[in-house]
């Protein structure tokens, strides 16, 4: 099979509507508001996202604070959400007290750098707050560390420290971060030698094929700064291409593309982090043939036909990550049932979401894993729009009049 059934359920949850959708996330975001415990407790851990780590303050963008802090803002300044009080205070602060207490150290090495489990991320999500350039000093460092790290994946390598040098020079027109993007991109190049990545995880070898932590999240980075590759970038959606087809599984009208390349047994995940749903997000801009979209329709289908997620509905392996599929699906293919479809998994992610909170008697407040995707989520699916969450669009755009200035001050 394709999938394994008994990681998914029945889809449930209202029927969309407008009116559901903001009462959803302001509830979402009015709950992790009232959770918030100040810049040194700041909000109540998942026991889920620890994982042996011990219970104490985190301030990375998957699980912490910096990604919270980054959602409540975005919400707010969309006009979705009431805003965090003490956003400012907290952003001015992440950084420093993250330095002060290093998460996740017992990994080898540590993410110190990464995205979404270190300072790149966070200060990233400061900036996106501050909107002062107050940031940048540290940023720039942060992602040259990275640029060797042996992962070679979007989670802790250099794919993710790319995304944050591609969104500087997106906000800001410096040289600076186009060519430190530019300086990661050339190795990632270098290294890609078979038709998918190989993956150094935690001390092992191995060739992963997902948005999470192998090539497709590799090719997003990559193909997202594609017109600063010149006549490599020709080459590259080749390779992206060639790789998304003979990576694909497939079974009538649903093709599904398995964790790991050449283990075809164990878990088959619908998931962004593995499975279809974080290929259809990370190609969905390739450029269009019929293979290719033959392939992304499929993928979607099998999103759909599988059905919302059991383990949760965030983000990375849960509903709402799912829905993001079809969004992608529909910004590539206009078709509306991919809108309609992205909604149902809205509304049942929003139900799950009451359902959990219910029993646990709180929020999960995480952006990558807990209740602030979901808003996000449902954000997207009102304005129709396809930006996966801190990897598009973290910064906000340089015309809204609050940030016309934001990051002058280093240039």
């Amino acid at each position: 099979m394709l999938y394994d059934p008994g990681e998914h359920r029945e889809l449930v949850g209202d029927r969309w509507s407008e009116g559901a959708a903001r009462g959803a996330i302001e509830r979402i975001a009015s709950d992790a508001i009232g959770a918030y415990r100040g810049p040194e407790r700041l909000w109540p851990n998942a026991a889920e996202d620890l994982e042996g780590e011990a219970d104490r303050p985190f301030r990375n963008v998957y699980f912490g604070a910096a990604g919270v802090a980054w959602s409540l803002d975005y919400l707010a300044r969309h006009g979705v959400a009431p805003a965090l009080p003490d956003r400012r205070a907290l952003a001015q602060r992440l950084h420093r007290d993250f330095l002060l207490a290093p998460e996740l150290v017992s990994l080898a090495p540590p993410p110190a750098a990464s995205l979404l489990f270190g300072e790149s991320g966070i200060l990233l999500a400061a900036e996106a707050i501050l909107g002062d350039g107050s940031q940048l000093t540290a940023i720039e460092p942060a992602i040259v560390r990275n640029v060797d790290h042996p992962s070679l994946e979007l989670c802790w390598g250099s794919p993710g420290t790319m995304v944050a040098a591609l969104a500087l020079w997106r906000a800001t027109g410096q040289a600076r971060w186009r060519d430190v993007w530019l300086e990661s991109a050339e190795r990632l190049l270098s290294e890609w030698r078979e038709l998918i990545w190989t993956q150094d995880l935690y001390g092992t070898a191995g060739q992963y094929v997902g948005a999470g932590h192998g090539f497709a999240g590799t090719a997003f980075a990559l193909l997202s700064g594609g017109d600063l590759l010149g006549r490599q970038a020709d080459a590259l959606i080749t390779r992206a291409r060639r790789a998304l087809i003979e990576l694909a599984r497939l079974d009538g009208d649903c093709a599904q593309w398995f964790p790991t390349l050449g283990k075809e047994d164990g878990r088959h995940p619908v998931q962004w982090c593995h499975g279809s749903p974080g290929m259809i997000i990370s190609l969905a801009d390739l450029p269009d043939d019929d293979e290719t979209g033959r392939l992304l329709l499929a993928g979607g289908e099998l999103t759909w036909q599988a059905g919302p997620l059991s383990k949760g509905p965030g983000l990375c392996h849960g509903t709402a990550g799912n829905a993001y599929a079809f969004l992608a699906l529909f910004a590539r293919s206009g078709d509306e049932r991919w809108l309609e479809r992205a909604r149902a998994f809205a509304m049942d992610a929003a139900a799950d979401v009451q359902r959990r909170h219910h029993e646990r008697g709180r929020g999960r407040y995480s952006l990558y894993t807990g209740d602030l995707g979901v808003a996000m989520l449902l954000h997207s699916c009102l304005a129709g729009t396809r930006q996966f969450p801190f990897l598009d669009g973290a910064l906000p755009p340089p015309e809204e009049s609050h940030r016309s200035s934001r990051l002058d001050l280093d240039a």
